[in-house]
């Protein structure tokens, strides 16, 4: 009874506002995926911990998003977005909370789990509402727009956040965000609803799951989009989830301030980018050109003997934050070759290409860097993602080919 209450209580939304509230929880999403970046130092300091500490810290939290990603996908595609949301959101706000009251790394780890695990439910879900209520011609806008908000919640963990751990403190301020995401998982069961009224419902018996990873997977377009996010997001989320501050400030001397604010412009970058690229559409062979030069540059980055200037530091960085927002059209590769019954796992494996990719950089860099000292030598992760992206969008090519929606 309950239950039923709540859908009708959701038909009261059209489909462009119960896209933007989940739009909105991907905003949130993405504050949480990437507040420990600019709080990394305050980490080390507050819960005693070393660099190599600090980089398991992270990657357990990404090593998680992608671990849930084939089952966010699947959920999303059996039990529907609202629920799949509303999980994502509690799990997220209950680790942001312990996060917020950590006073050891046990604790922290715990918080972060809990935060990578929901933060898995939130993107593929926003991408399902986008599937249902709206044509297939505007998928790669919508998935931008997606894109967009989550850069703005991205936005929110540069120099915002570091303004709030210096005037609140480390404890107010997480508090305060865990609470607030409790509050949407309420507004998301109270008011999504997964598909417009007179929609054919989900398959009341939907095909195995191992038969519908096994076609996604062996589907071409699902594994150039997997490539595509791979090279683009995949430096994007190691740069601006944990180790481009430490970084700017221990590599190139920044201050905290201008180190912040050069994660602000990559991230604005992204955001910017992410209207464009939604707006003109996919274009592999862009795509794949995109991460040769973000590889190229990158390179100069990395290897240039002292201070790097601060015309190609600025540009790359941007360059970087730009390629995040075309790594999403990786979905949009997927979409046209896959079945409308298999979106949510096509987009699962997908989504694990750039992510995957982060986790294993994160542990590289904060082995290397705690080994050496030398955090330039240990950025080099960053380069060689997009080089093996581009190599195997090169050696294999396959053209997308679109599915009928009833498939």
């Amino acid at each position: 009874m309950h239950l039923r209450r709540t859908e009708r209580r959701g038909r009261r939304l059209p489909g462009a506002a119960v896209w933007g509230l989940a739009a909105g929880f991907y905003f949130t999403a993405l504050f949480h995926r990437n507040a420990l970046g600019v709080a990394a130092l305050d980490a080390e300091s507050r819960l005693g911990v070393t660099p190599g500490q600090l980089a398991v810290l992270s990657a357990l939290q990404l090593a998680l998003y992608v671990a849930m990603q084939v089952p966010a996908g699947l959920a999303a595609d059996r039990l529907g977005p609202r629920r799949t949301l509303t999980i994502g959101l509690l799990l997220m706000g209950a680790g942001e909370l312990a996060f917020a009251l950590a006073g050891s790394l046990e604790v922290a780890i715990a918080g972060r789990a809990l935060i990578g695990i929901g933060d898995a439910c939130i993107f593929l879900n926003v991408l399902r509402l986008a599937h249902s209520w709206f044509p297939a011609s505007r998928y790669a806008l919508l998935a931008s727009l997606a894109g967009l908000a989550g850069a703005l919640g991205q936005i929110l963990t540069t120099v915002p956040l570091g303004a709030s751990l210096d005037a609140l403190g480390w404890t107010a301020t997480f508090l305060a965000t865990g609470l607030l995401t409790l509050a949407m998982a309420g507004a998301c069961m109270l008011l999504v609803r997964d598909a417009p009224a007179g929609a054919p419902p989900r398959p009341a018996n939907p095909e195995p799951i191992r038969t519908a990873l096994r076609i996604a997977l062996a589907t071409p377009a699902t594994r150039h989009g997997f490539w595509v996010h791979m090279g683009l997001m995949g430096p994007f989320v190691t740069v601006t989830a944990l180790w481009g501050y430490p970084f700017l400030v221990r590599g190139e001397g920044m201050a905290a301030g201008p180190a912040r604010a050069h994660l602000l412009a990559t991230v604005a970058a992204f955001a910017g980018a992410a209207i464009l690229l939604g707006l003109i559409g996919t274009r592999p062979a862009l795509l794949r050109a995109h991460a040769a030069v973000l590889c190229g540059a990158w390179t100069a980055v990395l290897a240039w003997p002292g201070h790097v200037p601060p015309a190609l530091l600025a540009g790359t960085l941007l360059l970087t934050g730009a390629g995040g927002a075309a790594g999403l059209l990786g979905f949009d590769i997927a979409r046209a070759g896959n079945a409308a019954a298999r979106a949510g796992a096509a987009s699962g494996l997908v989504n694990l290409g750039g992510f995957s990719a982060a986790v294993t950089a994160n542990l590289v860099i904060g082995q290397a860097a705690a080994a050496t000292g030398d955090i330039r030598m240990a950025m080099w992760p960053v380069a060689i993602i997009p080089a093996i992206a581009v190599t195997a969008l090169t050696v294999r090519r396959p053209a997308p080919s679109p599915v009928p929606a009833s498939a």
